[in-house]
């Protein structure tokens, strides 16, 4: 279940920061989320390493799909408490903040059902 789950999350997050990118790298909404500069990057760095995790082994993608889960999740509670570092840093608001917390239980849910290697 991780591998499949990290290529589709890595083409999304790939594509979504592609996307962000050229629509300039300035503190701006992209439909209703808020990027920047450093969101965009965030999410191309993240979807390549997702899809080169899901073409490896399934322990590479259930991992990663954890320990992206648990980052996303603690970015997720960050932008809700408005910790101001990381939300001028990434340019979040409220639909980027439930989006990632979506995003962290899903991933989190991935890793955790995928049967690790034996």
């Amino acid at each position: 279940m991780a591998q499949p789950f990290s290529m589709l999350l890595g083409i999304v997050l790939l594509g979504v920061g592609l996307w962000g990118t050229f629509t300039g790298g300035h503190a701006h909404t992209l439909v209703v989320f808020g990027i920047n500069g450093t969101h965009n990057l965030v999410h191309v760095i993240s979807g390549a390493l997702a899809i080169g995790v899901s073409l490896g082994s399934g322990s590479y993608a259930r991992a990663y799909c954890i320990a992206f889960g648990a980052v996303y999740g603690l970015v997720a509670i960050a932008g809700f408490a408005n910790v101001s570092p990381v939300v001028l840093m990434l340019n979040l608001n409220a639909a980027d903040n439930l989006l990632h917390l979506g995003i962290a239980a899903a991933c989190l849910l991935a890793g955790i059902q995928s049967r690790p290697a034996l």
